[in-house]
């Protein structure tokens, strides 16, 4: 059954993924692990199920908690190849601006597109009045250094395994990643549990104030 509404899939490929991404979700549904999978492999029974991608879904809930911001100015962080979470806040109306050392520039309209690296003992944030990240890998210690530094409000679904911090070294398990990016904040951050999709319980990592 999967293997049919697959070929559909990428025939139409709503969610924009790369050849490679195509790839590592071919060998997930023909091998899937029923602890873990990926985003592209939850992407894709979402929406074999009818229900928005976890793109579209962060999107919805960002715009609802800014309702009261129209036209906001929001950097996301770690926006992927195509940008897509940033593209459809701008078709909401906020006034995106993205970040990634992979973007491709050519392929968004609508959002200003910063390639290259976020690091945040270089990057400015007073031009935003909002940071927001999807699961952004190594740039999560990043966001929480440069809003926690320069007092800006933030909103971060964290990936659920652990990655490199910015001194060296790796967290064992995905709780004490969690626990350093606490620490991190200064006390300015919660961590909560958002059920954003039908399908997970997202971690969100967020600033007690502005969201």
């Amino acid at each position: 059954m999967l293997t049919r509404k697959y070929a559909l899939f990428k025939h139409l490929n709503p969610h924009e993924l790369s050849p490679e991404q195509f790839k590592e979700l071919e060998k997930e549904i023909k091998k899937p692990d029923a602890k873990v999978y990926s985003d592209q492999y939850c992407d894709f029974l979402l929406w074999c199920n009818g229900h928005p991608s976890r793109q579209e879904s962060f999107a919805e809930f960002i715009s609802k908690k800014l309702s009261k911001h129209p036209g906001a100015k929001i950097l996301e962080v770690g926006c992927g190849r195509t940008a897509r979470l940033s593209r459809i806040l701008s078709e909401k109306g906020f006034n995106m601006t993205c970040i990634d050392k992979i973007v491709e520039p050519d392929l968004i309209s609508g959002v200003k597109v910063i390639k290259g690296k976020f690091d945040y003992r270089h990057f400015d944030l007073s031009d935003y009045d909002f940071i927001i990240a999807q699961e952004p890998c190594d740039a999560t210690e990043h966001v929480v250094r440069a809003c926690t530094n320069q007092n800006k409000p933030f909103f971060m679904s964290l990936c659920g395994v652990p990655h490199k911090l910015i001194s060296g070294g790796t967290p064992k398990t995905y709780e004490e990643w969690y626990e350093h990016l606490l620490r991190v904040s200064n006390g300015s951050a919660k961590l909560i549990y958002l059920s954003l999709d039908p399908l997970t319980r997202t971690p969100v990592l967020k600033s007690k104030t502005g969201f």
